[in-house]
């Protein structure tokens, strides 16, 4: 499935590995801001931040998940934009860590620790062992 996760950007090379497990699973990883680029010379700051969150806001919508991280606190109030527009684009809704907003009881399942959703995901959103390449599938580890 495609997975956006959301979390604050402090969070972000904690999430990093979190991110990784969940690819070898053979989940697509919509969220680019886990490897968020630098602020390319001669752009404002407003015009970067205006194109960061319209590609966010993208990336939430084509994902079939998103998986809101809690345990560190946000400062830009981002996820929780995130959190609100997947309300209406995305079939599947997790939190991961403390249940601190009346939209996250919206959630479809919330776990206190990424250990828990991982095992979640083994469980119940396994993957097929097979990756389409071209005309013919492989089987990939």
């Amino acid at each position: 499935i495609k997975i956006y996760i959301g979390g604050s950007f402090q969070s972000q090379k904690r999430l990093r590995p979190i991110r990784d497990q969940l690819w070898a699973m053979g989940h697509e990883i919509v969220g680019s801001w886990l490897d968020e680029c630098a602020m390319p010379n001669g752009m404002t700051k407003e015009v970067f931040d205006k194109q960061l969150a319209i590609k966010d806001l993208t990336e939430v919508k084509a994902a079939d998940c998103i998986i809101v991280d809690t345990f560190d606190p946000s400062t830009t109030g981002g996820r929780m934009v995130e959190w609100g527009y997947a309300l209406g684009h995305t079939k599947l809704r997790y939190v991961v860590g403390e249940d601190n907003c009346i939209f996250f009881k919206l959630a479809d399942q919330h776990f206190k620790t990424w250990p828990d959703l991982l095992g979640y995901f083994q469980e119940y959103h396994k993957t097929s062992k097979y990756i389409a390449t071209g005309m013919e599938q492989k089987e990939f580890t």
